[in-house]
């Protein structure tokens, strides 16, 4: 599968056992107040004691500064991260200590949200974060804020922020998220496969912050077919 999957809001040790045994390349736990899907740090250890790999681990944050980053990364001995603040100049920063970091490098995911077009104001936006992170993910806006929107981006629209991405900085991952379900898949699956990465959330959900694991057996089926 040349696609790789993450699964985010995970809140569940059943689920993620079941998830540990599929094809699912990450696995997000979210610490935003703000989110349906919210768990506390303690709750994200225990959470990911569960994992086998937890190399495949990803914690969801939206710190007030870099050094919040760098904190509850070393406490959780999680560092793949995804940021939903932080300007471009934070996130170099964050790079920068990465040299000094005495644990694993923090690989960086910036999260920007997307409407149905991409201003000319977005697209900048776009370019200034490409080149400073490991990954950009995609997910649509919905008052100003990302994550949890359950509101699906419009393809051509994912796919031109893509490009923007790739042509700045072709190592720089693409994520596509934002309410993707079996139907956005399946009927967009020539323009879906052409992402580094797709985020499994809202779409695959019995409630927040519990999967239906069907939904996302079902998915899987769809991208490796």
């Amino acid at each position: 599968m040349s696609i790789k999957v993450k699964v985010c809001g995970m809140t569940d040790k059943k689920e993620i056992k079941k998830l540990e045994k599929l094809n699912i390349d990450r696995i997000g736990f979210i610490n935003i107040d703000r989110s349906k899907r919210n768990v506390s740090l303690n709750k994200i250890h225990e959470l990911n004691n569960v994992l086998n790999y937890k190399q495949t681990s990803t914690l969801v944050i939206e710190p007030e500064n870099p050094y919040e980053v760098i904190l509850k990364a070393n406490q959780l001995g999680i560092y793949n991260i995804q940021l939903h603040s932080l300007n471009y100049s934070e996130i170099r920063y964050i790079q920068w200590l990465n040299q000094y970091h005495y644990c694993e490098n923090i690989n960086v995911t910036k999260v920007i949200g997307l409407h149905d077009i991409i201003t000319e104001e977005k697209k900048k936006e776009i370019e200034r974060y490409s080149p400073f992170c490991d990954n950009i993910l995609f997910d649509y806006i919905k008052d100003g804020k990302t994550g949890g929107t359950n509101t699906q981006i419009p393809i051509k629209t994912a796919i031109k922020a893509r490009n923007i991405v790739k042509d700045i900085s072709k190592s720089t991952e693409v994520t596509l998220a934002g309410g993707l379900n079996c139907k956005y898949i399946e009927e967009n699956k020539e323009y879906v496969t052409c992402f580094d990465r797709i985020d499994l959330n809202s779409g695959v959900e019995e409630a927040p912050g519990r999967k239906n694991i069907d939904k996302i057996k079902e998915i899987l089926d769809i991208i490796e077919t």
